[in-house]
């Protein structure tokens, strides 16, 4: 891959990421690139973990691994070791590895709907896509861990177009503000979940965000109320949504506008489609398989079926409904969360809302919510709130049965809800 390093020593001096109280240049980038190959067998196809001290020296050993051929296992720290046990296991007893030419890349799905399933990437390929960057000085944060795909994607897009990576001491907003303020970030990247809790934070009051152009959005639905509170609180920033897949990789697209949550496919390498209003991806990036799930949703001529609901305007243009996965079954009658969630979320006073199903001895499912709500008023009044406004708006089976005031919605460590419950969850 030489391209990767003629595009990283073109920026010689030039700062490529603030870290852990550092300045890392891109020469100093490329030495600690040096150093991993050094890290790495010199012979045969390894899985190789990546778990670095710092964001920076765990792309410089990813980069590695794809210069000697080797299999990148990044394991994020912040897992349980039980569960960085689990993933060691899978990528450690896949026969799966037979099918990949050349270096190779495992990375496992969030998991916000169900255990979280390994994959194969070809690790030449996924790259390749960042070859043709054109050359930019930005300053973009990096919230999302770079053992997912809108990590890498986000590392990646900055690094190979010779911009700089700017790492917060903390995933919070808090932390997120004060690093957009002391490096004068310019790009800010994040879930709408985070988007949210830095709005609901106060963030924007707090430290000096006026530096901030750009705000890129995805991993998630973006409500139409948290889009329009962006839009108010940073009138000068565009609001790009993005999209991708942990199966595809990231896919160029562009928003209609600041306040449309509508995007068209801009990506000459992809093919898209709609079946049953799941959109359906194809691109030279997609993984080779699973390492502990069948293949479902692969197909055999190269379409991944993405398991993203979407919606389409006259003009083509789609809108992600939410994921199909997350659908809950009441009685027969099928409900999506993200249905339930933009009616509620019109009510004056609340400020974040969460749809999941309870578990009914009658009907199967329950709809039941978490809010996050300004004002004092107990959960009672809420659900009768909340029933008045939907009725009319919502099919009886739809509206919430179980209202939960809660300080902040659950996260996961991608920094989006966390939609799963335990049965014990279920029958409290």
């Amino acid at each position: 891959m030489t391209w990767i390093r003629q595009k990283l020593a073109a920026c010689g001096d030039r700062i490529a990421c603030h870290e852990a109280g550092k300045a890392w240049s891109y020469a100093e980038f490329i030495e600690l690139i040096d150093h991993a190959v050094t890290q790495v067998p010199s012979k045969g196809a390894a899985v190789i973990e990546v778990q670095g001290p710092t964001t920076i020296e765990g792309l410089a050993m990813i980069l590695a691994i794809g210069e000697t051929g080797h299999i990148a296992l990044p394991i994020p720290a912040e897992l349980p070791e039980a569960e960085q046990d689990k993933m060691r296991l899978i990528a450690n007893s896949s026969q799966l590895y037979n099918q990949l030419e050349g270096s190779g890349l495992v990375l496992f799905s969030s998991g916000t709907s169900g255990e979280p399933k390994g994959m194969l990437h070809n690790l030449d390929a996924l790259l390749s896509r960042y070859k043709n960057l054109s050359a930019r000085k930005d300053r973009s944060l990096l919230l999302l861990l770079i053992d997912h795909i809108g990590g890498l994607d986000s590392a990646f897009r900055c690094l190979f177009s010779g911009s700089t990576l700017v790492v917060p001491e903390t995933r919070n907003p808090e932390a997120a503000g004060l690093a957009i303020a002391s490096y004068q970030v310019n790009i800010l990247p994040a879930s709408p979940t985070f988007l949210n809790l830095m709005l609901l934070s106060g963030t924007a009051q707090k430290h000096d965000l006026s530096t901030v152009e750009i705000i890129a959005y995805g991993a998630e639905a973006m409500p139409q109320k948290v889009l329009k509170r962006l839009a108010k609180v940073f009138p000068n920033a565009q609001l790009q949504q993005k999209f991708g897949t942990s199966e595809t990789g990231a896919i160029r697209i562009k928003s209609i506008d600041n306040e449309s949550l509508f995007f068209r496919i801009e990506d000459s390498d992809t093919q898209w489609k709609v079946v049953e209003e799941e959109l359906w991806l194809k691109t030279p990036s997609r993984v080779l398989g699973y390492l502990n799930a069948a293949n479902k949703g692969l197909e055999a001529d190269g379409w991944y079926r993405t398991g993203d609901l979407v919606e389409t305007d006259d003009h083509d243009n789609l809108r992600i409904v939410g994921r199909a996965s997350a659908i809950i079954n009441v009685g027969g009658q099928k409900v999506h969360p993200s249905e339930v969630e933009a009616i509620l979320n019109e009510i004056e006073g609340i400020e974040a809302v969460s749809i999941y199903g309870m578990a009914s001895p009658i009907t199967g499912s329950t709809i039941a919510c978490e809010i996050v709500v300004s004002g004092d008023e107990g959960s009672r009044t809420w659900k009768r709130t909340i029933r008045n406004h939907c009725r009319g708006k919502l099919a009886p089976w739809k509206i919430p049965s179980s209202v939960k005031i809660v300080d902040s919605i659950s996260v996961n460590i991608r920094l989006k809800k966390q939609f799963a419950r335990t049965e014990q969850e279920f029958l409290t």
